[in-house]
Order: structure tokens, then C-alpha cells, then sequence
């Protein structure tokens, strides 16, 4: 680790009691970590800035033997820490108005040279939403397009389980420590992740998941990516703090159009309304980044899945929100038996799924 890559981690350690706007501002009182770390109480008192209470916090915890302790456990654990004065520090990180003092991460770093895209929502959606994660995610991920989230349940978690059907790379970021797994059931999915990209922090190991983290989480969902896809998000959803933070950061916001009448979409109809770029599908979200279009998926995905006449005049009535069976039968003109017996095998295939009340929509 670099000389002054000790004291930097020193400075992540504290960010649950400062948060990083506070340390950015102590690192733009002093010439480095080094300096805060060495300077006198009284010269903390006088520049830093600081209230009694966090210059006792700061003084307490300026201990090298706990940093070199800590150092320690993280590379047990598999633990990566790099600050932002780090080569391999992600680039667009380095460019948002309060960039992380460092990060903390578990995998492999996606390179900079791949482009990336957050895709987010709502936490309570749809099966609408869900499934148009998905559908984007994987395509994306099978072109070479890195899937940001931050791996909450609904739009977040299957972005990223779409991603890795696409046999592709993603980053979750978390409002915890990386060795914390919130929720609790994304065990697999953690670990899949892991595998095939990153899980990603600026809080140190064993920090808890709170609230007053997650809007600070946000800034660095969008800062790691070239644009901001938003699934499905009410009016007031948490969402759309990150768009916020996206657009002051600059990179491009897109929505997914929903249905007028639902509450789910009110937030993502309305970012339209005020500029956001529609997405209909993913080819959207490449001519944004300015990717070609034409670019070939990976071999053996359901994109080259061959269907039977009969199964494509089915498939081809269904989308992404729910379509019942006799909607199918009206639209199709085929008998109830004939439709079901291909619905099944639709099933079998993976290409769609079955819902309550004899519903079906497309499993992109």
C-alpha cells in the first residue's frame, strides 16, 4: 500500500461519524491525510473546522496500530481498499463534486474503459417493473455494458440478476460495509456478484446499514456511471434522489414509460415530461452511450432461441405487463388447448412467465 494510502484509510474509517463532505472539507484545510493525522489538537481546534465533539471523535480514533491492525483483517478477509489518490481509483468517481475518500470492495473492478449504466427503481414495484429491469440489464451486460445498482430488493436486485444472465459484469453499491449482506436474503446473490464484478462501499467493514446513508450511497451509483436508467419510481420515491444527483453530476438520465393510471410510474412518466430520455428498449440506452446498435450478443442467450409459428404468433402477443389467457385467445384466435399446451412450452423455454389469475408476460 502507498505511503499515504494508510492515513487515507484512516480517514474512510471515520466517514460513519463525519460523512464524506466533512472530510472533504478537512482535506481541503490540510495539505494531506498524512497532515491531519499528525497535526496537534490545538491546530485541529483552530483550522479544522471541527465542533468539540468531532475533533474528540477525530483525536480519539488517530491510532496507526488499529489502522495497520485493520489493514491487516481487510486483505484476511479479501477486502480491497483504494483511495481516490490510487491509480486504480474509478475515473468518473474522481470528477463528482464530493468524491468518496475511498472505496472499499470486494471482486473485481470493472476497468474504466468499459462503459457503465446504472439501472434503478423503485424498492415496492410491479412484476412490470421487475421484468423491464431485467429486460434491459441483460442485453446490456451481454454487450459489454457494466450494470450498476445498488442491489436493494425489486428494480435494483433484478438489474443486477439480469446482468449476470447476460453473462456480464455488474457493481452493487452498498450503504454498509461490503461484508454486511443487506438485505439479509441476497446471500446468492451477493455472492454472484462477487464473482462477476464488485460489491462496493465507501464505509468502512462492519458498518450497519442506516438511512442516512443511502442518499450518500446514491451519489456514487450515479458517479460510477456514464447515464442513470430509471425503471419504475412513484412520485416520491427514494429514486429519485440519485436522479438529482445524476443530473448535477451530469450524466445522462433516461426513464421507462409506464402506464398513466399507476402510482409506480408517476415518477418515471414525469421525468419524460421534463426531459428524460424515453427507453422503449435497450437499444435506447446504447445510442445514448453511442454504441453501435448492431453489436453481437454472446452465443447460446435466448436471443437465438428458435420459435415454431404457432409459439411466435403467442410470444408476440406479450410484453411486459400482464396479459391474461383470454386475451391471448382473443388475440391469437387459437383454442384454449391449443394455447395452453403452447404456453407451456413457452414456460418451459424461459421466454415467459405464468402470474396469478391466469396471467402471462414476457421473462426477458
Amino acid at each position: 500500500m502507498m505511503y499515504n494510502e494508510i492515513y487515507m484509510l484512516w480517514l474512510s474509517t471515520l466517514v460513519p461519524h463525519f460523512g464524506s463532505r466533512k472530510i472533504n472539507d478537512l482535506l481541503g484545510r490540510f495539505a494531506s491525510a498524512k497532515e491531519i493525522f499528525t497535526a496537534s489538537y490545538e491546530r485541529l481546534r483552530r483550522e479544522g473546522g471541527l465542533t468539540p465533539v468531532a475533533l474528540a471523535t477525530l483525536t480519539r480514533n488517530r491510532n496507526l496500530e488499529n489502522i495497520e491492525k485493520s489493514l491487516h483483517e481487510l486483505q484476511q478477509r479479501q477486502i480491497v481498499y483504494i483511495s481516490r489518490e490510487h491509480k486504480a481509483f474509478p475515473m468518473l468517481l474522481t470528477a463528482i463534486a464530493d468524491p468518496p475518500v475511498g472505496i472499499f470492495y470486494m471482486g473485481e473492478l470493472p476497468p474504466d474503459n468499459l462503459h457503465k449504466v446504472s439501472i434503478i427503481g423503485s424498492r415496492k414495484c410491479s412484476e412490470y417493473g421487475l421484468m423491464t429491469a431485467r429486460a434491459l440489464a441483460a442485453p446490456l451486460a451481454r454487450r459489454g455494458v457494466v450494470i450498476v445498482s445498488g442491489m436493494a430488493r425489486g428494480v435494483d436486485s433484478m438489474a443486477h440478476k439480469g446482468a449476470l444472465e447476460g453473462n456480464g459484469k455488474t457493481m452493487a453499491v452498498l450503504g454498509c460495509g461490503v461484508d454486511v449482506c443487506y438485505p439479509a436474503e441476497a446471500h446468492a446473490l451477493r455472492k454472484a456478484i462477487i464473482k462477476n464484478g464488485c460489491v462496493l462501499s465507501e464505509y468502512p467493514p462492519g458498518t450497519k446499514p442506516h438511512k442516512a446513508y443511502f442518499p450518500a450511497r446514491n451519489r456514487l451509483i450515479s458517479g460510477l456511471s456514464h447515464a442513470v436508467v430509471v425503471v419504475e419510481a412513484g412520485r416520491r420515491s427514494g429514486t429519485l434522489i440519485t436522479v438529482d444527483t445524476a443530473q448535477d453530476q451530469g450524466r445522462e438520465v433516461l426513464a421507462v414509460p409506464g402506464n398513466v393510471s399507476s402510482k409506480l410510474s408517476e415518477g418515471t412518466n414525469r421525468l419524460i415530461r421534463d426531459g428524460a430520455i424515453p427507453v422503449i428498449d435497450y437499444t435506447d440506452v446504447l445510442f445514448t452511450l453511442g454504441l453501435s446498435q448492431e453489436a453481437e450478443p454472446v452465443s447460446g442467450t435466448r436471443e437465438n432461441i428458435v420459435l415454431a409459428p404457432e409459439e411466435k404468433q403467442v410470444y408476440d402477443t406479450l410484453n411486459l405487463a400482464a396479459v391474461p389467457f383470454d386475451a391471448i385467445l382473443a388475440r391469437t384466435g387459437l383454442d384454449a388447448g391449443q394455447a395452453h399446451l403452447i404456453c407451456i412450452a413457452l414456460e418451459l423455454k424461459q421466454l415467459i412467465k405464468k402470474l396469478p389469475g391466469a396471467r402471462y408476460i414476457r421473462n426477458m
